[in-house]
């Protein structure tokens, strides 16, 4: 087929086949499309938007683009998946919970996406963490510890490797048919038979209105039925930072310290977390019923099994703990400061993850490489009340040059107002 002619039929608003969508797919993997072609097809995508026949095609080409895992000779495989937050560090809780509670959990992750965080990005800045391993590596590992957690290799799906560096660079992200396409297909590709999913709406979500994100979830929900996969859905609130902690070794290291005192965990990360390792343990069967799920996945929690299974996992992928509390300890840190008395009203939670970009946490091209240093902890939550000269939070990069200009960015997106503000909705929003 001629890749100019379904470039211009999509332009026009045609509906694409599954034969078309599959032969541009392969001719993405064997390079007889063209980067050009490939951001025109996002971009008419995007405007045109992909119907359900179209999005279950262009998910089932993007799976079978490259190499598929089968885990079913080590039992039913469950994975978790969000859609992009700001200090959204829950995997980092919920793989290993849910593996210590016995749940088999191959856990392939992207990197950084627009003002949002990367998983992949997070575990490489603790040191020596091979994100990468070969298939009997990461068998092996699934075996004694029932938990991997890797970047998406070359061989899975790379059509979907393609088309997510290109989205993030031709303003085609909020897609709703590519990114139903791009999660399923990665996760049908890695072998998941079950899926939570954490699809995020409000101020700092790529789909900020409740109707964008609810549709979102609804094509995810019956793509994946039609692909056959188990899934559960909860939409979740965006509208503040998750815990404390933007960045990628300063979220590691919350999330550590979550998992090893869950008492001094932040409720919002506590609430998800639960209800995601929670879901997932019903999916996999371990639990009844997800309130049951919910409680298990609390017991493993409290007993500091996931917070031993998180280290195994580290030290299984060559990550050297100790050696990543030495390496941060010289990471330049500005704090900002409160300028007036009040309350702590809300954030400007996508402009946060736009500073922390500038910072150094993210990526303005997707060839530019991060700083694993780079982060930011806020010293307040929404409700708090703050008084000139309150510390605020504190900014940490390797590049001191970046601290400055991101400070006065960052003093900005806290929202602070004489009254206080209604207590804040369940993280839980909805689910499907």
């Amino acid at each position: 087929m001629i890749p100019a002619e379904i470039l211009r039929k999509k332009r026009d608003g045609g509906t694409l086949s599954e034969e078309e969508l599959t032969a541009f797919i392969s001719g993405l993997v064997t390079g007889s499309i063209t980067p050009p072609q490939a951001a025109a097809f996002l971009m008419a995508a995007c405007i045109r938007g992909l119907d359900r026949t179209e999005t279950v095609a262009l998910t089932t080409a993007m799976a079978r683009s490259g190499h598929r895992y089968n885990w079913e000779h080590l039992g039913y495989a469950v994975d978790k998946h969000s859609t992009g937050g700001v200090g959204d560090k829950i995997s980092l809780l919920v793989a290993p919970i849910a593996a210590a509670a016995g749940a088999i959990v191959p856990m392939m992750s992207g990197r950084g996406l627009g003002h949002t965080g990367g998983t992949v990005d997070k575990l490489e800045s603790i040191v020596g963490f091979r994100v990468v391993l070969t298939d009997e590596e990461i068998e092996r590992q699934l075996r004694t510890l029932g938990v991997v957690m890797l970047a998406q290799s070359e061989r899975l799906a790379p059509a979907d490797r393609i088309l997510y560096a290109l989205r993030d660079e031709t303003g085609t992200v909020e897609s709703i048919g590519l990114i139903t396409a791009s999660i399923l297909s990665k996760k049908i590709a890695e072998g998941a038979r079950g899926l939570a999913l954490d699809v995020k709406v409000g101020r700092g979500a790529f789909l900020q209105r409740s109707s964008d994100a609810r549709e979102l979830a609804l094509s995810l929900q019956e793509v994946a039925q039609g692909a056959g996969l188990d899934v559960h859905i909860a939409l979740t609130d965006m509208d503040d930072p998750l815990g404390y902690a933007v960045g990628n070794w300063v979220e590691v290291v919350e999330a550590e310290r979550a998992l090893a005192d869950p008492r001094q965990c932040p409720p919002d990360i506590e609430e998800l977390t639960l209800h995601l390792a929670g879901a997932m343990l019903e999916l996999s069967g371990i639990a009844a019923s997800l309130a049951e799920g919910i409680e298990h996945a609390r017991r493993v929690w409290a007993s500091g099994q996931a917070w031993e299974r998180f280290h195994a996992m580290i030290a299984a992928q060559g990550g050297d703990w100790k050696s990543s509390l030495e390496r941060y300890r010289t990471a330049v840190a500005l704090t900002v400061e409160g300028s007036q008395e009040g309350y702590v009203t809300g954030f400007q939670t996508r402009q946060i993850g736009l500073v922390a970009v500038q910072l150094g946490v993210g990526r303005l091209r997707s060839s530019d490489t991060v700083d694993p240093a780079a982060g930011i902890v806020f010293h307040v939550r929404r409700g708090d009340r703050v008084e000139p000269g309150m510390p605020l939070a504190t900014l940490a990069a390797q590049d001191e040059r970046r601290l400055s200009a991101c400070a006065e960015q960052l003093r900005a997106t806290i929202e602070i107002e004489s009254a206080p503000p209604p207590p804040r909705r369940s993280v839980v929003v909805e689910t499907f």
